[in-house]
């Protein structure tokens, strides 16, 4: 019983010494009730000390409009007690030391009246911090965007409108509703699908090129493909030029060394259209425009509409490239459009033949002019590396896309200067080496000759580009059938490969390198002053079906003092295989 009782008082003096209101305790002032039951002595040796808080110091914390904050205050986790004062003195609650909410800081929305087919919205307020929405500017009653939309109104000014197919290059459309008071259109009498005016239009096909050419009926259309004519002015030749340069290369000369020439094949082949492969002018003897000036009036001359690409020479004139694209598109029968796209001369020109669009040319630049002047770097269009940028490539396709989902049988053509790489895979079926500067074979006269194959290689391919095939098998896939390039001015072979003709154009003029023919009938690039025996010098002819547009034929118009009268036999002798 005297233990029983012990251990009972021991328990009520630590129930009494926890956590003291004070939290402070003084070792002198010791209860008598603090003595063990059965002690010897009245000693305090044995007595326990008063408990003191573990107060722990909580920093004040600012409010938020969702969250409260708190005031400074004191905690015991001994006892869970709050404390407004380091003392322990002021004791509080959980509740006490909270800090209230912040004020929402809302913006103001205004609202705006239902119309037929489109619904309003109530004024409200947005709380920037928390994005809550309230219906008041005090903020006090929330509201959700659901409850903020006002019914649409009903439609009543209705007006139907049918139908009717395309015609020609006549646009049709579809069969619509217009509401007269909300000036939408509709293409379900329940007013659940609006559209633009634009998606209720059937447009023609014959409406997507940036060109139409029209062709009478009756006969096969021809086109024409001149290529490299790259006039020089001796006049301006720059000071670094060679003195011979203002002799061979004399302004009179342009005549015989190239007019003459393109007067010849223009009347002789008759064409509908002419395309133009690059390479107009040699820019760095024209830096005052006058060469490319005369040239387009010279081609307007004909009345016969013309499409050119720039190549990579015209670049260098000290005019640029912008001066030199407002002359092609001021021109009167010059087919021509800078787009903001990379390069220069980005457009497309659709041949029409009764009724029908038969055959689209995309004309491209190119690019890979290694030495523009300052005029034409100021062009935001340039680039200086070969081939294609991205956004050409997302040009045409999209055009074609489009053209082909409204004419599946319209044929499509890309002409452009420098060519790819694919026209050197294609023309090793005849012995063509990429290594090898110098080639020689002629395919008219080789044993292996495939139909519809011709023309001459003297060169290897400079500044081929297209290398993984990615551009070529992108043009096949949107149905191209022909792909026409310059720049390779000893080359002039035209092939058909993997279903695609990829011909190079005959050369137009005696500028710069051409080919000749010399004794025994041997094919030969000379340059202008290295000039001797008969230049090859004409233009590559594209006959196109009347009936559906695929090309009916091709060859090669060589001038009569240019290839017409050149011992053919003995070239044969020479080439055949």
């Amino acid at each position: 019983m005297k233990k029983f009782l012990t251990a009972l008082l021991a328990f009520s003096l630590c129930f009494m010494t926890a956590c003291g209101g004070s939290g402070k305790s003084d070792e002198n002032d010791v209860s008598d009730n603090s003595v063990s039951v059965g002690q010897d002595s009245e000693t305090s040796e044995n007595v326990k000390p008063e408990h003191v808080h573990n107060l722990i110091k909580q920093e004040a914390k600012a409010s938020t409009c969702t969250k409260k904050g708190n005031i400074e205050f004191y905690y015991c986790p001994r006892c869970k007690g709050y404390y407004l004062d380091e003392n322990a003195e002021q004791e509080s609650s959980f509740e006490g030391t909270r800090a209230p909410l912040a004020p929402h800081d809302a913006t103001k929305t205004d609202g705006y009246a239902p119309t037929c087919g489109e619904v309003g919205l109530k004024e409200h307020w947005t709380c920037v911090h928390c994005l809550e929405k309230f219906i008041d500017e005090e903020c006090s009653q929330h509201v959700w965007d659901t409850d903020l939309e006002i019914p649409a109104l009903a439609h009543k000014n209705i007006t139907y409108h049918e139908g009717f197919p395309v015609e020609g290059d006549n646009d049709g459309q579809l069969s619509h509703w217009y509401c007269q008071d909300c000036e939408g259109y509709y293409l379900d009498e329940s007013f659940t699908e609006r559209v633009e005016w634009e998606d209720v239009i059937l447009y023609s096909a014959v409406n997507i090129p940036d060109f139409i050419v029209e062709i009478p009926d009756g006969r096969d259309p021809v086109v024409l493909q001149l290529t490299d004519t790259q006039i020089i002015d001796g006049a301006q030749a720059r000071p670094d030029k060679s003195s011979g340069d203002k002799i061979t290369y004399a302004t009179p000369l342009i005549k015989n060394y190239c007019y003459d020439y393109l007067t010849e094949i223009i009347q002789a082949t008759k064409p509908d259209f002419i395309i133009i492969t690059g390479d107009l002018v040699y820019g760095e003897y024209d830096d005052n425009g006058s060469v490319l000036k005369a040239f387009v009036e010279f081609m307007d001359s004909f009345k016969i509409n013309w499409a050119p690409v720039f190549g990579n020479h015209e670049n260098e004139s000290a005019m640029g490239v912008d001066w030199q694209c407002e002359q092609l598109e001021n021109s009167e029968y010059c087919l021509f459009e800078q787009k903001e796209l990379t390069g220069n001369g980005n457009y497309s020109v659709g041949i029409m033949q009764g009724g029908k669009l038969t055959r689209v040319f995309y004309m491209l630049d190119s690019n890979g002019c290694g030495n523009p002047s300052e005029a034409t770097l100021e062009n935001m269009h340039f680039r200086s590396s070969v081939g294609f940028g991205s956004d050409q490539i997302e040009w045409y396709t999209n055009q074609i896309t489009e053209l082909k989902a409204l004419s599946p049988d319209t044929k499509i053509s890309f002409a452009y200067h420098i060519q790819t790489s694919v026209f050197g895979e294609a023309l090793e079926q005849y012995g063509f080496v990429q290594s090898q500067k110098y080639q020689d074979f002629f395919i008219d006269y080789l044993a292996n000759k495939q139909a519809g194959d011709f023309g001459f290689v003297g060169r290897q391919m400079k500044d081929g580009w297209d290398s993984s095939k990615t551009v070529f098998n992108g043009m096949k896939a949107l149905g191209a059938d022909s792909i026409f390039v310059g720049h390779e001015h000893c080359n002039s072979a035209s092939v058909m490969f993997e279903g695609v003709r990829l011909q190079y154009g005959q050369k137009s003029s005696e500028y710069d390198r051409y080919n000749c023919v010399i004794e025994g009938g041997e094919i030969a690039g000379f340059a202008i002053w290295n000039k001797s025996g008969t230049a090859l010098v004409g233009g590559s002819v594209i006959v196109l079906s009347e009936t559906d547009g695929g090309i009916k034929d091709a060859y090669i118009y060589y001038c009569s003092n240019a290839g017409q009268n050149v011992d053919w036999d003995a070239v044969a002798e020479k080439y055949t295989k």
